[in-house]
């Protein structure tokens, strides 16, 4: 019996000291106090002396700043086909908070080329006022870039686009830069995911553990009729169908959702040391 007993301990002690192991693998990071909101254009201007950490298996180069509302990430790729399949399969942005009992959540970034009538079609239902005149710009000057964000679960559960209904305080990330040395910033809001879609449940002066995962070549749906009538019904523009242009530009865009892609598949996580409120 004894034996047993000394025999569970060990098998016990040795699980913790994997798991221990294995948190201890994570790069451990700060992020940095930003006294004023970060404009996210994927450029590096609010980013001078921030220091930078460096992920070898990826060739990535990060940073983070926050402030009492949103933590805003820059991601550096110096590797081409790893900012490919960024651009094609979207990037995976998981938190999950030190705190016992916090399961996490996150953001999918995603960057599509639109028509010019699903453009139209999506800045109307964020509530832009489009005259027509600058609909027929819009129309000569082609196809135009979206960059949209979907919440993820602690479940793997992903919904939207999140609409711009709090303007400043939603997910928004862009990018810049040659293939050989891409930018993106990112912006995530601090407060909790049952109160702001798209949220991390993070809080300054907290650790958060950061999961970054994009590529591969599965195929997935970013959202669900259910999810969409919920998460960007706010619109109050109806088309001749009795349905929000948003929903209406959402079943085209879902039907493209994430093409197959031979990308390879890359991630990365780290310990962030949130900045204290100030």
């Amino acid at each position: 019996m004894r034996h047993s007993i000394r025999g569970r301990l060990i098998s016990v002690l040795a699980v913790l000291v994997c798991v221990a192991s294995s948190r201890a693998a994570v790069p451990v990071t700060k992020s940095q106090w930003a006294s004023s909101p970060v404009t996210i254009d994927g450029l590096d201007g609010d980013w001078k002396g921030c220091p930078v950490s460096h992920d070898k298996k990826t060739r990535a180069d990060f940073a983070f700043r926050n402030d009492g509302r949103n933590l805003y990430i820059l991601v550096v790729l110096k590797n081409p086909e790893a900012a490919k399949a960024l651009l094609a399969t979207g990037l995976k942005v998981f938190g999950r908070p030190g705190r016992p009992g916090s399961a996490g959540s996150g953001v999918l970034f995603v960057a599509r080329s639109v028509s010019a009538e699903a453009y139209i079609g999506w800045e109307v239902s964020q509530g832009t006022v489009l005259t027509e005149p600058e609909k027929v710009e819009i129309r000569k000057a082609g196809r135009r870039e979206l960059h949209l964000a979907y919440a993820i679960g602690a479940t793997g559960s992903i919904f939207g686009p999140i609409g711009r209904a709090a303007r400043g305080r939603n997910p928004d990330f862009a990018e810049s830069g040659p293939a050989d040395a891409a930018a993106f910033e990112f912006r995530i809001p601090l407060a909790s995911p049952q109160e702001t879609t798209g949220a991390i449940g993070a809080a300054p002066g907290e650790t958060l553990r950061v999961s970054f995962d994009w590529g591969g070549g599965e195929n997935q749906e970013l959202s669900t009729p259910a999810s969409r009538e919920q998460h960007v019904s706010n619109s109050g523009y109806l088309s001749g169908t009795g349905r929000t242009w948003s929903q209406e530009f959402l079943d085209t865009f879902d039907a493209m959702a994430r093409p197959s892609s031979n990308a390879k598949k890359y991630s990365f996580s780290v310990d962030v040391a949130l900045a204290e409120l100030r």
